[in-house]
């Protein structure tokens, strides 16, 4: 409920406390929740004392449910609305799976000057919030009635502020936030109770900055993914972080590992429609050290870049919609340490290692993926949720100790006659250069024996074909549509 009213602009109208309670059981309501509670009407606002929230989970699933605790939407008599908070409020959550145990928790949430206003119009509401610092505290966990003594941790955010805007019209709902923070710290212990291994984390990032859109149609079920997608349901949010740093230890059988770990950048966006699900993470600067019992010194791992992005289809149809995965792992660096036990008169070039790859695509999701208990049928059956269309290697990009590998290609599948494997067309293009290097220095340090390094030069020889003057193999793998492999024009099947 806090995110509501962290969900800035000047009056445009007189708003009522009575207003922007309307407003929050409407969106409440979009999203499913059944709402609890007595509004209490003062001389100036109006006091809820004990707001929960109730939602039945999906298929049968179960039910959640929330206490809030006390909320007061005092009017400030210049035509805006305080929301008021105790500095310290309880939340408690209650987890009711149909087929499982339940699980409670109590969420303590406590603010230091934490201040939020609502103005504008009762069709346009802008909420404009700063706390001097504001902490989402773990308390008590349950499961099946037992308590769980093995979870700890905590949120805290320091110079907190931030504005959202919620747009109301023709049974359509727009939030839009923005929200940015300094010093963002955590830290968390959990241990399992069978085996005694533990984990115990602790870290900060020095800012925050977070952006989200979300576009709600006021009509139909809010627990029917499918037809909210069809209405237009849109979700879009963009989490950035700062420099950070986080120290880690980890336990399990009498052994321990102690480790810290730096970044400089940290950034997590995803977007969800009708248009599909896409995600996407980019980590730079990263630096991991670890310290174990085996190792007499600490060991630093570090790369440039982190990169991963995928695509995927979620609504069913005949349609071709497109789908992707890319990756980009750039600048890692493997600790001395390692290099001179497999390697200590430094033989092997010691340059960092790079990955690229980018995968792109078209496919036909016939299954409604939200469905369990059709996807649990696919399951059984061994069946996939789709058909795949087409495929492409936009980029293949790998180099390790001098050695480089890069390729392309594109592959179409024939899905007209429906069998499990449809006949497949197309070509992949390979580029191999510093492979016979790397190859006689493996050999030379002793990782790979003769015999072997012959047999290796003995495939590449069937499957590649050798650039004159240079230590670079190409090979062009070609599909035909009646089954056909091809390599470099020699017929494999």
């Amino acid at each position: 409920m806090l995110v509501l009213g962290l969900s800035a602009g000047p009056a445009f109208a007189d708003l009522t406390a009575a207003d922007v309670w309307q407003s929050w059981q409407g969106q409440l309501s979009q999203l499913g929740y059944e709402i609890t509670g007595t509004p209490q009407q003062g001389s100036d606002g109006i006091v809820i004392p004990d707001l929960g929230l109730t939602q039945e989970l999906p298929d049968d699933g179960g039910r959640v449910e929330m206490r809030m605790g006390r909320i007061e939407m005092t009017e400030a008599g210049d035509g805006t609305v305080e929301l008021i908070y105790p500095p310290t409020m309880p939340m408690a959550v209650a987890v009711t799976p149909a087929d499982d145990e339940p699980l409670t928790a109590v969420l303590t949430l406590s603010h230091d000057g934490l201040w939020i206003t609502a103005s504008g119009t009762p069709e346009e509401i802008d909420y404009a919030y700063a706390a001097q610092m504001m902490r989402i505290e773990i308390g008590d966990v349950t499961v099946g009635g037992k308590a769980i003594e093995t979870l700890a941790g905590g949120l805290t955010f320091e110079d907190l502020e931030g504005n959202s805007t919620t747009r109301f019209n023709k049974d359509v709902r727009r939030v839009e936030q923005r929200l940015s923070s300094g010093t963002v710290g955590y830290r968390f212990k959990i241990v399992d109770e069978k085996t005694g291994s533990a984990l115990d984390l602790a870290g900060e990032a020095d800012s925050m900055t977070h952006e989200s859109r979300m576009h709600m149609p006021g009509t139909g079920d809010p627990s029917d993914m499918v037809a909210a997608l069809e209405n237009g349901f849109r979700l879009e949010t963009d989490l950035a972080f700062g420099a950070g740093s986080s120290q880690f230890e980890v336990s399990e059988d009498d052994e321990t590992m102690t480790g810290s770990s730096r970044s400089d950048t940290v950034r997590i966006s995803g977007a969800f429609s009708a248009d599909g699900l896409v995600y996407e993470s980019d980590a730079r600067g990263l630096e991991v050290t670890t310290e174990l019992d085996m190792f007499p010194t600490p060991l630093t791992y570090a790369i440039d870049r982190a990169f991963a992005r995928f695509r995927l289809p979620v609504a069913q149809g005949e349609e071709l919609q497109d789908f992707g995965l890319s990756i980009d792992f750039a600048g890692l660096r493997l600790p001395d340490e390692l290099w001179s036990m497999i390697d200590p008169e430094a033989t092997l070039p010691r340059d960092p290692a790079n990955l690229a790859v980018n995968l792109t695509g078209k496919a036909r999701l016939t299954t409604n993926i939200f469905d369990e208990a059709e996807i649990s049928a696919l399951e059984e059956r061994g069946e996939t949720p789709g058909d795949l269309d087409s495929l492409s290697l936009e980029k293949l990009a790998f180099s390790v100790a001098g050695a480089r590998l890069t390729g392309e290609g594109a592959i179409t599948l024939d899905n007209a006659e429906g069998l499990d494997m449809p006949p497949a067309e197309g070509t992949v293009d390979l580029r191999l250069e510093g492979g016979e290097g790397l190859l006689q220095k493996l050999v030379d340090i002793g990782l790979i024996p003769e015999d072997q390094a012959m047999t290796a030069r003995m495939m590449a020889s069937m499957f590649a074909n050798a650039v004159e003057g240079e230590d670079t193999l190409t090979s062009r793998i070609e599909i035909e549509k009646d089954g056909t492999v091809t390599v470099n024009g020699q017929r494999m099947r």
